[in-house]
């Protein structure tokens, strides 16, 4: 009988790790052998087991006020310490750029938690093996979803995307709270253009000024975090 696949899953949820562990144990392939709330706990014991696949959501402790590592950092230590640990990332947040995000930090799966079980278990699988994985959930969502995969692209793009590159471009910096000068200088366009794009935005997002966008873009995920 082939060894199982090793599984350590990463979650803060303890009702989402309970449900996990229970639905990988009715697979025979799959073998749950640890798991953690946060990612200094994954690292504090990764060196002394052995694990295949490491199921990793992407935000942990997110409503603490103690700061600890998020999905993308621990994604990026894991895989330059221990590179054969192969990464699916289980999030509900699935837009294109934080998908493209973690992929870029080392992942070869990302299965959104809108997703079922059974699809979870074929990401396991399907990464197990060596090819990458996005599931059915989050590729209807993404344009290029075929040339990301292949490498032909490095960036994943969403299928109705609300700001252009460029608008994106421009509010990431608004919320860092740089002056449309600066932003200029930064883009190499003119003030007018930026002041073109702030208003676009706005109206696209039907709010009242820059504060209420940015508020409106960062609830909605539009802002990279």
């Amino acid at each position: 009988m082939p060894e199982k696949i090793k599984v350590f899953h990463l979650e803060d949820y303890k009702i989402i790790r309970d449900g996990i562990r229970f639905l990988l144990g009715n697979d025979e392939a799959i073998e749950v052998v640890g798991e953690a709330r946060q990612g200094e706990e994954l690292l504090s014991v990764i060196d002394k087991m052995r694990i295949d696949i490491l199921l990793l959501d992407i935000y942990l402790d997110g409503m603490q006020d103690v700061r600890t590592i998020d999905g993308f950092e621990v994604c990026e230590i894991v895989r330059k310490k221990h590179p054969k640990i192969k990464i699916i990332a289980h999030s509900v947040y699935d837009d294109a750029d934080r998908v493209a995000k973690i992929m870029k930090a080392g992942a070869m799966g990302f299965v959104s938690k809108k997703a079922g079980y059974e699809e979870l278990i074929q990401a396991i699988k399907v990464v197990h093996s060596g090819r990458k994985y996005i599931c059915a959930e989050t590729s209807r969502k993404l344009k290029n979803i075929n040339k990301f995969l292949a490498g032909i692209e490095d960036t994943l793009r969403g299928e109705d995307e609300f700001f252009s590159k460029r608008e994106r471009e421009v509010l990431e910096l608004m919320a860092k709270g740089h002056s449309s000068r600066k932003i200029a200088e930064n883009l190499f366009i003119t003030e007018k253009t930026i002041e073109s794009h702030r208003k676009n935005m706005i109206l696209k997002a039907k709010v009242k000024n820059t504060a209420e966008l940015i508020a409106y873009a960062s609830a909605r995920g539009f802002l990279k975090v």
